[in-house]
């Protein structure tokens, strides 16, 4: 099979200390490298979780003060900023690595005494500080911080969206559940031990991440989607071509870049058929198996089995028509930052970089009145882009009303 090698692009994005003193280095990866010490106060711990606005949440008690964190295994552990100050955390260090649009990004490092979700608790846990605020939206999600891949290894994780809980144990016999429909290997190659899993299209093959901070069920790396192989296993019919930015990352909101959506007929995860699956396309490396493998599967990340295991869902979630378009605040203006071709929306008028004042009737201006966090929580959780809508955008100082029929499956 021909192989695409990007674990080295994968762990830069974590790990990249250069510019500074090799005493700093080599200080600053024994407390990378240090172990975490993990103490269960019960066999099996089951805390909630929630899905929202594209993200997992989940409460978690950091040196004895409980907020709200993200769940995301494709990054490090981060505190904000104003949280690290409240917890008067020492910081040891600098590390500078790359976000996930390819940004570098630099953060202080501390050490947190004790980490606990449930009734597992993770003792000195290496974490990166960052100030979120200066973000568009991600200030506005964000609580506590991130609660990253550091402290998955030493136990296994049960990662189920569809009863709202994440299973934390030992063994992964432990956590129960049906048959896994597939069982593969499961890589740590280190800090900050991202969960990795081979994974083939035809007879490219390559090593994914599973990133729960993606929302995409598949989502590939541009070099590789470009493959011939690749390319033939595209359902005819599904390609879906826009252009946007990939997201906001630490680093801030990428670069505006062509976008891809298509349906995959054929995607193996070491060597077990899952599919058929909807894929896009990301101009960095890895590739990512990401959140929307949810939709269809209970994931467990059996770290002391070395096994990553794929359990068909009960009930699983509806498909939901894609959206055509997203808003999303850049500065204090809600912009469309993303937008289809072959979409409604597009049809309707609507173009990428409009300002958008109004949808649905609600003001997106920023205002005392109407902070900007309110209006980036409306536009993640209230306002359903694939469902009919009325948009005023500003052109040439003017409002223009648009209206954009709901988009169909």
């Amino acid at each position: 099979m021909r192989r695409v090698t990007t674990v080295a692009a994968l762990l830069a994005l974590f790990l990249s200390p250069a510019g500074y003193s090799a005493a700093q280095d080599a200080d600053l990866r024994a407390v990378f490298t240090a172990p975490i010490v993990v103490e269960r106060a019960t066999p099996v711990t089951s805390a909630p979780l929630e899905l929202r606005s594209g993200k997992l949440f989940l409460n978690a008690v950091a040196n004895g003060q409980t907020r709200a964190f993200i769940f995301d295994t494709g990054s490090p552990t981060v505190l904000t900023r104003a949280f690290a100050d409240t917890l008067g955390l020492r910081t040891v260090g600098q590390n500078t690595g790359v976000d996930a649009n390819g940004a570098p990004v630099t953060m202080d490092v501390a050490v947190l005494e004790s980490l606990s979700i449930g009734d597992t608790t993770f003792r000195n846990v290496p974490v990166l500080i960052f100030d979120f605020s200066g973000l568009d939206t991600g200030a506005c999600f964000v609580d506590g911080g991130v609660i990253g891949s550091e402290i998955l290894p030493g136990s296994a994780w049960r990662i189920d969206t569809e009863a709202g809980r994440l299973g934390i144990a030992a063994t992964a016999g432990a956590l129960g559940g049906s048959e896994p429909e597939v069982r593969a290997k499961l890589y740590d190659f280190g800090y900050p031990h991202p969960p990795i899993v081979d994974y083939a299209v035809g007879d490219v093959a390559d090593k994914a991440l599973f990133d729960t901070g993606n929302a995409e069920q598949v989502t590939l790396f541009g070099r590789v989607a470009g493959a011939p192989s690749v390319q033939a296993a595209i359902v005819p019919g599904s390609v879906s071509r826009g252009r946007g930015t990939e997201g906001e990352s630490a680093g801030g909101r990428g670069q505006v870049t062509d976008l891809v959506r298509f349906t995959l007929s054929g995607f193996e995860i070491d060597g077990q058929p899952i599919g058929p699956v909807r894929s896009a396309t990301r101009g960095v490396p890895p590739s990512l198996v990401g959140l929307g493998m949810l939709r269809s599967h209970v994931v467990t990340l059996d770290y002391p089995g070395g096994q990553f295991r794929l359990e068909p869902r009960s009930s699983p979630a509806p498909a939901r028509p894609e959206a055509g378009y997203t808003i999303a605040l850049d500065g204090e203006a809600a912009t469309v930052v993303r937008l289809f071709g072959d979409s409604a929306a597009t049809a309707a008028g609507l173009k990428l970089g409009d300002r958008v004042i109004e949808a649905r009737g609600r003001s997106l201006r920023v205002s005392p009145d109407n902070p900007r966090c309110s209006v980036t929580d409306w536009l993640a959780d209230a306002f359903d882009s694939a469902a009919a809508a009325s948009l005023v955008v500003e052109r040439d100082g003017a409002p223009v009303t648009l209206h954009i029929p709901a988009t169909r499956h």
